[in-house]
């Protein structure tokens, strides 16, 4: 009798988890569809507007200032990467992410691969992020 308790107890728990992983698929599933729609949605095209340098990000050893990200800027989220790459040599890519903290990480990381393989900037594997140099 104790043992069918056991084994009835054992069941309840196996099922519980096996829910519990299927809605947290099927939430993964659905944030890959979003991310997914997002980085298919076209740009903006461009405007014939006379392009303004990059702006300058002051350097803060301690914490870095997050950047305004704004869509309607002529400056392209490239080029700020690139601009504040320039600023700091060396810097993690992880470190990027809390600059441009209004933008999706997995936006950030696939914009600053396509730049290293486009040849803009240099990664170099650190650890569990990688260090970034202009090209």
């Amino acid at each position: 009798m104790f043992a069918f308790i056991v084994l009835l107890i054992v069941a309840g728990a196996c099922f519980y988890f096996y829910q519990r992983l299927t809605a947290l698929e099927q939430e993964i599933r659905a944030e890959q569809a979003r991310a997914k729609a997002a980085a298919v949605t076209p740009a903006p095209p461009a405007s014939s507007k006379k392009e303004e340098p990059a702006p300058v990000v002051e350097k803060v050893e301690s914490v870095p200032a997050p950047v305004e990200v704004q869509p309607e800027e002529s400056t392209s989220l490239e080029e700020k990467i690139l601009a504040v790459v320039a600023e700091k040599p060396g810097m993690k890519q992880t470190e990027l992410y809390g600059l441009f903290g209004d933008v999706d990480k997995k936006q950030l990381q696939k914009i600053v691969k396509e730049m290293a393989d486009g040849g803009q900037l240099k990664r170099e594997k650190k650890g569990n992020s990688y260090l970034l140099y202009p090209a």
